[in-house]
C-alpha cells in the first residue's frame, strides 16, 4: 500500500471546482509564443541562484515587454544605494525604525526585479473588494511568499524568499540558501530555524496536523528539515524527489500566507510562534492568550495565530502585512518595511503603501462596485458576462479591462463514476458510449457565446496548443463535435431506444431516465447558465435532467459523499500534469487511495490506469512528463468522464478591471491557481502614477 499512498498528492488537493493547476506558457492570439516549459533542468549552484539566465532582459535595461514578457529575472548591475518609502523615510528620521540598508539583505542577496512600465511611483492605498472570511485567496494570491516562485512564463523556476538551492547527485538531499541578513516583517532575523520549526511544530505536530508526519504542503514529501547553519536549510528526503521543486513553486507547497491557518508550510516566524505552542512556551500564559482570545481548542488558536488572515501581529515575509483582519468590514494590509526586494534602481519595494479591500458580501455588489469605479485593480470575482456593461462605463470609471486567459476548461461536466444510490443511472452513467453520446449531445458554441462571450476555445480538458504539454489537436477536439444524429443513433444502439410520449427515453423498468446536474450557485462563474443549456440540449436528445443548485458549504460536504450523479464544474490541468482528480468524478476511489484501500472503491481499467499514471509523474521531472500526460489526456478524452465544454476563457479569475493610473501590469499573465495569479505578475512591482488613486 506505500505506492497507493504516494498517490495522495493528487487528490489532496481537490478544491470546490478542478483547480487550473499547471506550468503555463502564456497563451494569446496576439503575443509570442513563451519559452518552452522545463522548470529549472539543472539546480542553479548557491553562487549563480541569485543571477539566473535572463528570459531575454538586456542589461540595464529596467523594464520588461508588457505584451510578451520575458520574465522577471534580472541581469543588470546590483544596486549599490538604496531608497525607501516617503512613509518609511518619515519612521527612519524619528528613530522608530532603522535605515533602509540595515532593514535590507545585505547587497549581493536583495532581490532585484525588472519592472513592466517603468520605475513605480511610491505610495497610495489599492483598493479592493471581497466577499467574506472565506474569500482568503483574495489577499494569498497577492503576497505570493513562496520559497522559490515560477517566472512570469510559468515554467521557469527562479529564486524567491530564499537566493538558490542545490540538489544532491542522488536526488535525495535539498539544500536552500537564504538571503543573508533578510528580516521579518518586525525586523527579527529570517533564518534556517524557521523552516526547522515549521516543520516540528506543525507538520510533526498530531494535534494540530493529524497524519501530516512531515509531508510538506498539499504533498507526500515529508523531508527531515535541518539547519546546517542560519543561512542553510537542508531538506533529506528517503528517496529521489525530482518534482519537489515543482511543487515548491506553486501551490502544492507555497509559504505561509496560504498554509498558515491550514496548519502548514516551509517556514514559520519562530521568535512569534513559539510562545504559542506548549512545546516552547508557557501552559499557563498559552491557556491565559487562548481565553483572552475567547478559544477552548488549542490547534484552532495556534492556527489563527499562524494566518496572515487574522492575526495583524504575525510577522511576515509578504510585501505586505495584515493591519485589520478578514472578518472586518475592511480588510487592511499595509508595506512590510523589511521586504527583501528593490526594483532595478535601488527603491525597495513594494510601491503601493496600503491595500484596503472593502466587504462586498455577494458577487453582484462587488460588481457592481467595479463597474462605477471602485476598485483601482481586481482580479477576482469580475464577471465575465458583464464585460459590456464594463465597457460602456469604462471611461466615466477611468478604469480599462484586462484578460488573462486560463488554461484547461472553464466549464466542464464531471461524470460520477462511484455513483450508486440508483443502480440503472450509475449503468449509464458508467456507460462510456452513454457518457460520449451526452458530449456530442451539447452546443458547445451557444455555450460559448451565451456564457464566455465567444472569448474560449471549444475543447476537452488539455493545454493550450502554445503549451509544451499539449497533446495535439485530435485528442483536444474528440467527442467535441456537435451531431444531434449521432448522440440519437448512439443513445439507440445502446438500448435506450425506447420513448414515452413526451419523447423521453425509458429505463429498463419503464420509467423515465432523468440524471442529476449539481452546480454551485453564486459561484465564480455563470455555472447556472451552463446546467440550463446543458439541461436543454440533453432533453432534446431524450435525456430528462433536474437540476440541483447548492451553496458552495452544502456542496464541498455532499461532493466527497458521493452524493451528486453530475457536476457542472472546471477542469484543468495538475501538476505536476494529472488531468482528473478521482474525487471530482470517482470519490469512492479516491477514498480508496487516501486510506490505503481499507475503504471506497478499487479501480479498475482505465480509472486504474489514470492512477498508475499518477503515481508514476512525481518521479519524473517536469520536462519528462509529456508522454505519461498524453496518454492520460487522451483516455479522459476517450472515456469522457470530464465532459469538456468551453476553455482557455478568462472567466475564473481572469478578468480585471484596471484604473488607467494602476501600472506595471502584464497585458498577459498566467491566470492559474496554481501560479497563484496576479502574485505572479509581482505585485510589489504594481504602483498608483502619482502614488495616489483618484478618491486620494
Amino acid at each position: 500500500m506505500l505506492a497507493i499512498r504516494k498517490s495522495m498528492r493528487f487528490l489532496i488537493f481537490v478544491g470546490l471546482t478542478m483547480a487550473l493547476v499547471a506550468a503555463f506558457a502564456c497563451g494569446g492570439d496576439d503575443e509570442e509564443a513563451a519559452p518552452a516549459a522545463a522548470p529549472a533542468a539543472a539546480p542553479a549552484a548557491p553562487a549563480e541562484a541569485a543571477k539566473t539566465a535572463p528570459l531575454g532582459i538586456p542589461a540595464g535595461d529596467v523594464t520588461i515587454n508588457r505584451n510578451s514578457p520575458p520574465g522577471f529575472q534580472w541581469d543588470g548591475p546590483t544596486p549599490s544605494t538604496f531608497q525607501e518609502a516617503p512613509m518609511l523615510a518619515g519612521l527612519v528620521s524619528s528613530g522608530k525604525l532603522p535605515a533602509v540598508e540595515e532593514r535590507l539583505p545585505v547587497p549581493s542577496d536583495v532581490m532585484v526585479f525588472p519592472v513592466v512600465d517603468r520605475i513605480g511611483d511610491y505610495g497610495g492605498t489599492w483598493r479592493r473588494g471581497f466577499t467574506g472570511p472565506n474569500d482568503m485567496q483574495n489577499v494569498e494570491r497577492i503576497l505570493h511568499d513562496h520559497v522559490i516562485y515560477y517566472d512570469l512564463d510559468g515554467a521557469t523556476l527562479m529564486p524567491h524568499i530564499i537566493k538558490g538551492w542545490d540538489v544532491s547527485s542522488d536526488g535525495k538531499v535539498y539544500t536552500f540558501h537564504l538571503r543573508e541578513g533578510a528580516k521579518w516583517s518586525d525586523g527579527e532575523p529570517f533564518t534556517a530555524e524557521d523552516f526547522v520549526f515549521a516543520n516540528e511544530a506543525f507538520l510533526m505536530d498530531a494535534d494540530l496536523n493529524p497524519d501530516k508526519n512531515g509531508k510538506q504542503g498539499y504533498t507526500e514529501h515529508a523531508p527531515i528539515v535541518t539547519a546546517p547553519d542560519a543561512n542553510t536549510v537542508k531538506w533529506t528526503l528517503p528517496a529521489a524527489a525530482p518534482g519537489l521543486l515543482d511543487d515548491l513553486g506553486g501551490i502544492q507547497i507555497a509559504g505561509p500566507a496560504q498554509g498558515g491557518f491550514e496548519g502548514h508550510g516551509p517556514y514559520h516566524p519562530a521568535h512569534y510562534l513559539k510562545q504559542f505552542h506548549p512545546k516552547w512556551g508557557d501552559q499557563a500564559e498559552i491557556d491565559a492568550a487562548m481565553a483572552a482570545d475567547g478559544f477552548d481548542n488549542w490547534p484552532l488558536f495556534f492556527k489563527t495565530k499562524a494566518s496572515v488572515h487574522r492575526n495583524p501581529d504575525l510577522p511576515v515575509m509578504a510585501p505586505w502585512k495584515l493591519v485589520t483582519p478578514n472578518t472586518t468590514q475592511q480588510w487592511v494590509l499595509e508595506r512590510n518595511p523589511y521586504y527583501w526586494a528593490v526594483d532595478p534602481e535601488g527603491n525597495q519595494l513594494p510601491y503601493i503603501d496600503r491595500i484596503v479591500l472593502t466587504l462586498a458580501g455577494e458577487k453582484e455588489v462587488l460588481n457592481l462596485r467595479a463597474i462605477a469605479g471602485d476598485y483601482d485593480f481586481q482580479h477576482r470575482h469580475i464577471d465575465l458576462a458583464k464585460v459590456p456593461t464594463f465597457n460602456d462605463n469604462a471611461s466615466k470609471g477611468n478604469y480599462r479591462m484586462g484578460f488573462w486567459p486560463s488554461n484547461g476548461n472553464q466549464a466542464s461536466l464531471e461524470i460520477n463514476q462511484t455513483w450508486d444510490a440508483d443502480p440503472e443511472v450509475a449503468k449509464w452513467l458508467q456507460n462510456t458510449e452513454f457518457r460520449q453520446a451526452l458530449s456530442v449531445g451539447i452546443d458547445r458554441e451557444l455555450m460559448n457565446e451565451a456564457v464566455f462571450l465567444g472569448t474560449g476555445r471549444l475543447k476537452n480538458p488539455v493545454y493550450n496548443p502554445k503549451h509544451a504539454m499539449y497533446p495535439g489537436e485530435e485528442i483536444e477536439k474528440r467527442f467535441v463535435r456537435y451531431d444531434v444524429a449521432e448522440a440519437n443513433a448512439t443513445l439507440d444502439k445502446i438500448g435506450l431506444d425506447k420513448k414515452d410520449s413526451a419523447g423521453r427515453r425509458l429505463r429498463s423498468d419503464g420509467k423515465p431516465l432523468v440524471v442529476e446536474v449539481t452546480y454551485i450557485e453564486n459561484y465564480f462563474l455563470d455555472y447556472e447558465s451552463i446546467a440550463e443549456i446543458t439541461k436543454t440540449a440533453w432533453e432534446a436528445i431524450g435525456i430528462g435532467v433536474s437540476l440541483n443548485a447548492e451553496d458552495v458549504n452544502l456542496f464541498a460536504g455532499k461532493r466527497p459523499e458521493n452524493e451528486h450523479q453530475i457536476v457542472v464544474g472546471s477542469a484543468g490541468m495538475w501538476a505536476p500534469p494529472f488531468p482528473m482528480g478521482t474525487s471530482g468524478f470517482a470519490p469512492l476511489i479516491s477514498d480508496w487511495v487516501t486510506s490505503d484501500g481499507s475503504k471506497g472503491q478499487a479501480p479498475t481499467g482505465d480509472l486504474k490506469r489514470l492512477i498508475d499514471i499518477g503515481l508514476k509523474v512525481p518521479d519524473l521531472r517536469y520536462g519528462d512528463r509529456k508522454a505519461l500526460y498524453t496518454e492520460a489526456a487522451d483516455i479522459i478524452a476517450t472515456q469522457q468522464y470530464y465532459i469538456g465544454l468551453v476553455g482557455d476563457t478568462p472567466a475564473f479569475n481572469g478578468v480585471i478591471v484596471i484604473k488607467n493610473y494602476f501600472k506595471n501590469v502584464p497585458d498577459v499573465a498566467p491566470n492559474v491557481p496554481h501560479l497563484q495569479n496576479p502574485g505572479i505578475a509581482r505585485t510589489e512591482q504594481f504602483f498608483l502614477e502619482g502614488g495616489k488613486n483618484d478618491s486620494e
